[in-house]
């Protein structure tokens, strides 16, 4: 019974994260299935995911550090590691993340996120990128490559919740 409850509460946690874009919601269910289950690692993930949204990058990182740590071999952590430096303009340590991200287990994320780094960068063949992961999910790459995939870093402006979410970030930064 237990273990379904678990079950369930991660896919809630995951769907408040990821759809409902409600990071802080998904982070207070994590941390319920972390007092049950400290080594949980699925729960480590979605908190370390919400809190780098946030703009808590150093407690994402300390997560994620302790998630390597602890499985040295998961794909997952050095992604939202490689996310977080690169949204902190460590751009060579989010390069290596990445990469080992890619060399444990190639799938859809990081696959868009190699294409996506390399068009900004304009450091490699990023359609190269973009066709594997329209091989892996054709549905979800047109999607991403309409939606998500950014032509001109210039041109993009945070949503509202990202501005709200940077505001308290410094404001707590600055007490």
């Amino acid at each position: 019974m237990e273990l379904m409850e678990t079950e369930a509460s991660l896919d809630e946690a995951r769907f408040m994260k990821n759809v409902l874009n409600k990071p802080r919601k998904a982070i207070k269910l994590c941390d319920i299935i972390l007092k049950r289950d400290p080594l949980n690692r699925d729960a480590m993930l979605i908190k370390a995911g919400g809190l780098g949204e946030l703009f808590l990058i150093d407690d994402a990182v300390k997560l994620i550090d302790h998630i390597i740590k602890t499985w040295p071999d998961h794909w997952e952590a050095y992604y939202l590691l490689a996310l977080n430096h690169l949204s902190m303009q460590k751009n060579e340590e989010g390069f290596e993340a990445l990469e080992k991200s890619l060399q444990l287990n190639q799938n859809f994320d990081n696959i868009i996120l190699k294409a996506q780094i390399l068009y900004l960068t304009g450091k490699g063949d990023y359609m190269s990128y973009v066709e594997k992961a329209r091989k892996m999910d054709k549905k979800r790459a047109e999607n991403f490559m309409k939606n998500h995939f950014i032509y001109d870093i210039n041109t993009v402006r945070p949503t509202l919740s990202e501005i709200f979410n940077a505001l308290c970030f410094l404001l707590k930064r600055k007490k």
